[in-house]
């Protein structure tokens, strides 16, 4: 099939998914963190669009940030889970059900001193570093039931070792930003897509706007300037444009 094709239809079903979208008023709060704010509630609706067409009917568990159950953390730390959150549920709708949100456990050493823990400065996801070993498996047999996991906040510096991503009946992935080093090199990466191990990916687009550039009205054509939702098959054309991407 024709790259030119493929990406064609990589925008067609971009296109598809932000038409269920509304123009809503929290969509264009003023000020920077307001539009960094935004951005991520668009970039979760459409993922959760996704999984809703694709997974109708299954359950899902959403990993979000440990910190945000803790008292005394800066104000935006609460807000983007928030924006997060919202936009999932509403791209999720009806066809999928939220079985739980779930916050890994970190570190013990993490509560006492955050900034004593080593995180890449070039990661996407610094919980990443910080959740415990085990986390992910503990989540996992508590909610046997979820067959995806949608993760705001990336996956544990160890995933591949874990039973929930080894185990053939484990869950499925969707990821937000992630830092897909955790998975591993772009060959392991496409694997796992292949193997709908990752049913879905929200990666920020080369050259995509600041945060400080407010969203347009036509959330079709804001997404596709800032965002690309990699999927099974739509991983090939998208790294045939950017060999780079992950």
């Amino acid at each position: 099939m024709p790259r030119a094709f493929k990406l064609s239809l990589l925008l067609l079903a971009v296109a598809a998914l932000l038409g269920f979208i509304g123009i809503r008023s929290n969509f264009f709060r003023l000020g920077p963190r307001g539009m960094a704010l935004t951005e991520r509630e668009l970039a979760t609706e459409v993922l959760g669009q996704y999984l809703a067409q694709h997974y109708p009917g299954r359950k899902v568990l959403v990993l979000s940030n440990p910190f945000t159950q803790r008292k005394g953390q800066r104000k935006e730390i609460y807000q983007f889970e928030e924006a997060g959150l919202r936009g999932l549920r509403r791209g999720l709708g009806q066809r999928l059900v939220v079985e739980a949100v779930v916050f890994p456990e970190l570190r013990p050493e993490v509560y006492q001193n955050p900034g004593s823990s080593y995180i890449d400065p070039k990661t996407t996801t610094p919980l990443s570093y910080l959740m415990a070993e085990g986390a992910l498996d503990a989540v996992w047999r508590q909610h046997l039931g979820a067959e995806l996991f949608v993760s705001l906040i990336g996956l544990p510096l160890n995933v591949k070792q874990t039973e929930a991503w080894r185990n053939a009946r484990g869950p499925k992935f969707a990821l937000l930003l992630p830092d897909l080093r955790m998975v591993g090199d772009q060959k392991t990466v496409r694997d796992a897509l292949e193997a709908r191990k990752i049913a879905a990916i929200i990666l920020k687009r080369p050259n995509a706007p600041a945060e400080d550039v407010p969203l347009g009205k036509d959330l079709q054509k804001e997404f596709a300037e800032r965002y690309f939702l990699v999927v099974p098959e739509t991983a090939e054309p998208l790294l045939n444009q950017y060999p780079r991407l992950f």
